[in-house]
């Protein structure tokens, strides 16, 4: 027997329809449409990655690995080795440039590309391309050296060096004569810049003169070369991950999820409460309502009439006296009774009943004098409650 869904399930499923599906439909483009990184990582088979560089330096006898660790981990024995710093990601903390620079005095070398490693190195003087021009260049030897044996290379440089000195060798520069690739010595140890990291990518390596330029600066394949991956991530925490837009979107459709499922179980589970309706019956719309008629009706005398007649009731009974007592004896009578204002309670009733029969009574004079009227009642409940306590003390004693 197939299973029924009742109106209100049934809105609720095509809401949550409504609410996901775009969520999904867009994390779905977003996957396929994934654009490249720009990390010159030797883990990534991107474009811009560069795995096939590694993989062929392994091919030719090279001793590569992957560096995770931080610069102060380098071998003490830094002869021989060759540190790749591919346009690092993350930026060094001051003891991790203090120990970059560290290794290149106990004689590494360190192969660095990108805009940013004047951050990194010592007597690093880059200056970054604003407007970069993404098409390659050919850029062709300045001097004879031991990196440009393999010609011309093709790169869309990034930055330019700085400014050339007698203490850098410029081999590579572009038609300005503005510096593209250029080295020179720290210590015991070397520095190799490039401008960008193209010549090393998987794009890029396969380009006239590119191969030769990275073998050229590595060295013979007796060196150790260690490949960084730190500064591209690796040293990040996972608290770090939180906050990026994949775990965002992730977090986000758990969170619709809990909700559905909280607001499905509250509905099913939760107690049920009758619809809290106001009362028609509410004294102030009572008191509107009444005073409403009176206004249309012009019987500023009624509303007068009836709180003066409630207030004689009132007296008279809490005195035993006669409902039909003249108002004066009844303004005397409680005076004397309760120590109340009698003087001025009689005149007011003078003007009561004097204003009850004339015809042009506005509704401020009515409503001044039921005001009076409502504090000596106010006065009269007072003094009989008093009257009544102390009676009873008397009695009991």
């Amino acid at each position: 027997m197939p299973v029924r869904l009742d109106k209100s399930d049934r809105r609720l499923l095509l809401w949550a329809a409504a609410i996901l599906l775009p969520i999904m439909a867009a994390l779905a483009l977003s996957s396929a449409d994934q654009q490249d990184s720009g990390v010159p990582s030797s883990y990534s088979a991107q474009s811009s990655g560069a795995k096939a560089a590694f993989l062929l330096l392994q091919q030719e006898g090279y001793h590569v690995e992957h560096w995770e660790h931080p610069p102060a981990d380098l071998p003490m024995d830094a002869g021989h080795t060759v540190l790749v710093l591919a346009s690092p990601k993350d930026f060094p903390t001051p003891s991790e440039k203090i120990a970059l620079e560290q290794y290149l005095n106990r004689g590494g070398k360190v192969l660095a590309t990108g805009p940013d490693i004047s951050l990194f190195l010592p007597r690093a003087k880059t200056t970054r391309e604003f407007s970069p021009d993404i098409t390659w260049k050919e850029y062709s030897p300045q001097i004879l050296s031991s990196l440009t044996r393999g010609g011309s290379i093709k790169m869309a440089a990034a930055a330019y060096w700085e400014r050339a000195s007698t203490a850098v060798l410029v081999h590579y520069a572009a038609e300005d004569k503005r510096p593209v690739i250029v080295s020179y010595a720290v210590g015991k140890g070397q520095v190799i810049w490039w401008a960008a990291s193209t010549p090393l990518s998987n794009a890029g390596i396969s380009s006239s003169g590119n191969l030769a330029l990275l073998l050229n600066s590595l060295g013979n394949s007796g060196n150790h070369v260690y490949w960084d991956e730190y500064f591209h991530g690796i040293r990040r925490t996972l608290l770090s991950y939180a906050f990026e837009w994949p775990t965002l979107l992730a977090l986000a459709q758990g969170g619709l999820l809990v909700l559905a499922l909280l607001f499905t179980y509250s509905r099913r589970n939760g107690p049920i409460y009758p619809r809290d309706e106001p009362s028609r019956l509410s004294p102030l719309e009572f008191v509107e309502t009444l005073g409403g008629l009176y206004r249309r009706a012009h019987h500023t005398r009624t509303a007068l009439e009836v709180p003066y007649t409630q207030f004689r009731t009132l007296a008279t009974r809490r005195l035993g006296l006669k409902a039909n007592l003249p108002a004066p004896d009844l303004a005397r009578a409680i005076g004397s009774r309760f120590n109340l204002p009698g003087d001025a309670l009689q005149d007011l009733f003078k003007d009561i009943e004097a204003a009850m029969y004339d015809p042009k009574l506005t509704e401020a004079e009515a409503l001044r004098m039921v005001q009076q009227l409502s504090l000596h009642a106010h006065s009269l409940e007072t003094a009989t409650n008093a009257h009544s306590t102390s009676g009873a003390h008397t009695r009991k004693n």
